[in-house]
């Protein structure tokens, strides 16, 4: 081993005790690498659960998972061959469930191990000891027992879209089979045959009948595209339903004019209906009016009104490549980099946000919808009633 603690070892086949006594002298030779080194002399890894793949003749690295064809998270587009250079580096052994303590409260001192994925034991003093992630006790010894049970391996292989992917990768309609990655929102490229590839948001193998009953092997090819990103990630989609006439007029182009509010998104739109408006170089798309009156809750029936913008949406397109969706008043205060912030860990989930804890509403100044939550509406509205005496807070 190139280390070694004493006490047992949560990545040992058995839960026995390593006395760690040196037998012999250490051969020489490179130390197994962290994640972001490269690996292609020591042929190991040091994180529990990675292998070192390799990318070509001049790189590798240690990861989790390695599909062949270019990674999101490079700094180039050059494939990467995915060929294993060495062994897995062992994970949590199964002995350690029913060996090990978990967490505060129970004592470790014997075990000299613990459950929960990133816990150590440590000694308080005398034959007590406990699992926690970091001892900041100021009356406790703090000295380590046995070794740090690992946390999991990260299979979340979620990146930006790069900057390098607007040249390299595929759009809808165009073969993949080169590029091995898409321009868009949770589309993968998918192998037909030796001859043709082509992003998909998913694929059945076997025969499609919306290609001429063609038989498509459905392998994946590269990394699967989670938004186009062009100031952030996850990337936003914004819009704003407004007046043509009015306070809003000035207000959205105070707004375009230092780059903030919906324009600091990945993408925008403006709406009007029955009229035009543009705003800086931005022109809004118009949509069928409708009569607003009062909501059973006393605001605004707008439901029809809404109805029809959110169709406009639809009808655009726009949101096909973005991980969000967002409905943003006019006189909203919206940072989208706080937006970015708070759904990061939500990206490619079907979701949607419940911004009011009272009552059956959202609040409208403010609506967030994830991709599948936009393409289910876009889908099934038809299902939905729209009663025209409802808020579309209330409605969505």
């Amino acid at each position: 081993r190139g280390t070694c603690v004493p006490g047992p070892d949560p990545t040992h086949w058995d839960g026995q005790w390593w006395s760690c006594k040196e037998l012999g002298e250490r051969t020489p030779g490179p130390q197994c690498a962290d994640a972001d080194q490269d690996c292609r002399q020591s042929r190991c890894c040091k994180d529990p659960g990675h292998t070192c793949f390799e990318k070509n003749v001049g790189w590798a690295a240690c990861k989790a998972t390695c599909a062949p064809g270019p990674h999101f998270e490079d700094v180039d587009g050059y494939p990467w061959s995915c060929n294993r250079l060495g062994p897995t580096k062992e994970s949590t052994a199964g002995w350690v469930w029913g060996q090990c303590m978990a967490g505060r409260g129970q004592n470790c001192y014997h075990s000299g191990c613990c459950k929960n994925a990133g816990e150590q034991c440590y000694l308080k003093g005398g034959d007590y000891a406990e699992c926690m992630t970091e001892c900041t006790e100021g009356d406790w010894a703090c000295t380590t027992i046995g070794s740090r049970t690992p946390a999991p391996a990260n299979f979340n292989d979620i990146h930006a879209f790069p900057d390098w992917g607007w040249d390299q990768c595929s759009g809808p309609g165009v073969s993949c089979k080169e590029s091995r990655c898409c321009i868009g929102m949770d589309v993968q490229c998918y192998e037909k045959d030796s001859g043709w590839a082509q992003c998909l948001n998913s694929c059945t193998p076997g025969v499609h009948a919306d290609d001429h009953n063609s038989t498509w092997w459905c392998n994946a090819l590269g990394p699967r595209t989670y938004g186009v990103s062009k100031k952030g990630f996850p990337s936003l989609y914004c819009f704003s339903v407004m007046r043509f006439a009015g306070y809003e007029v000035g207000l959205m182009q105070a707004q375009y004019d230092r780059g903030v509010g919906i324009f600091s998104c990945d993408d925008h739109s403006l709406l009007t209906a029955d009229g035009n408006v543009t705003i800086g170089t931005t022109q809004s798309i118009r949509f069928k009016g409708a009569p607003v009156g009062i909501s059973v809750d006393n605001t605004a029936g707008n439901t029809e009104l809404f109805v029809h913008a959110w169709k406009a949406v639809i009808k655009a397109g726009i949101w096909t490549n973005h991980t969000f969706t967002l409905k943003v008043d006019p006189d909203a205060v919206f940072l989208p980099d706080r937006a970015r912030t708070h759904l990061r860990p939500h990206v490619g989930a079907k979701m949607f946000v419940i911004n009011c804890p009272l009552g059956d509403m959202v609040f409208g100044a403010l609506e967030v919808f994830s991709f599948h939550a936009i393409r289910e509406w876009a889908t099934r509205e038809h299902e939905c009633p729209a009663p025209k005496n409802w808020g579309e807070d209330k409605y969505m």
